[in-house]
């Protein structure tokens, strides 16, 4: 089995906006980190057909709350993912609205397996009061968090989830085992996520970073290793990054590496079909 555990799509009415909203944001920052592309039109339709062409079975949408108002609307539009085929969600809270606490239960009624939180686009700091109590209490009710971790494209400094901050929320929630940190850990700030986060308990996906930067590959080999197959997932950040490249790449980047059979299934699938409840199965030689 195969799961893309980090991707991005929105409701037809407002897939077009978004992505033109983010590739422009993007662009102000393009002499640092290049140009920015989509390659599926945004649309859960064009997610559920990428993902059909690239051979993965299950896609998992990352949503984000943007506003500080109340999330319940997004958080139900997510939980209807599944009516597209090889779709799932995350839901996602403000750390900053009132409501944020209360609508982490109605996340797990809807029955989403986590919480997508993005402290640059949400502006705040992963260790501030505010996060560590959503991070806590969604904990205790089960839920995993997904952390874009490291620089974003969008911004500039400071960044809100660097490694020592990230070490400092894990210390303060005591849920590392239920965080995932995307971007291998964070995003061009690797050789500190190596040094500083892999005793913590966390997990790390693979999404933006091993497809597009083959120059870290002895890095995020040392990354894998450290924090250990079985907390490592596959991802690609779809519709930024090809689907078909990244698992491709990710495939490619794993055997040059010496990683076992078992351990590339792992990172491929098995690794988030625990996190969704599916039976695993070993897909590595599907190449």
């Amino acid at each position: 089995m195969i799961i893309d555990f980090h991707t991005h799509a929105f409701p037809d009415a407002l897939a077009q906006r978004a992505l033109e909203t983010l590739v422009a944001k993007a662009a102000q920052h393009a002499d640092i980190y290049g140009p920015s592309r989509t390659h599926t039109n945004g649309t859960y339709s064009g997610l559920a057909a990428s993902s059909a062409d690239a051979g993965i079975d299950l896609s998992i949408l990352m949503p984000i709350a943007t506003s500080a108002k109340p999330s319940s609307r997004l958080n139900e539009s997510a939980a209807e993912a599944d009516r597209f085929p090889g779709l799932r969600s995350f839901g996602s809270v403000h750390p900053m609205s009132p409501d944020a606490l209360v609508e982490l239960e109605h996340i797990r009624e809807l029955g989403l397996r986590g919480i997508k939180l993005h402290p640059d686009y949400q502006n705040f700091f992963v260790d501030c009061d505010e996060s560590i109590a959503v991070i806590k209490r969604a904990h205790e009710l089960g839920l995993w968090v997904l952390l874009h971790a490291g620089e974003d494209i969008g911004f500039v400094p400071p960044f809100h989830c660097t490694p020592e901050r990230i070490a400092r929320m894990a210390k303060a929630t005591n849920a590392a085992d239920r965080v995932v940190l995307a971007h291998m850990g964070g995003y061009r700030l690797w050789d500190r996520a190596l040094e500083i986060l892999p005793p913590l308990g966390l997990h790390i996906d693979t999404s933006n970073s091993v497809e597009l930067r083959h120059d870290q590959w002895p890095v995020f080999a040392g990354l894998v290793r450290a924090f250990g197959s079985k907390r490592v997932l596959f991802g690609s950040d779809s519709p930024w990054v090809s689907q078909r490249a990244a698992l491709d790449d990710t495939r490619r980047f794993l055997s040059e590496y010496g990683f076992s059979a078992e351990e590339q299934d792992d990172v491929l699938g098995n690794n988030a079909a625990k996190i969704f409840g599916l039976t695993a199965q070993g897909d590595c030689g599907n190449a």
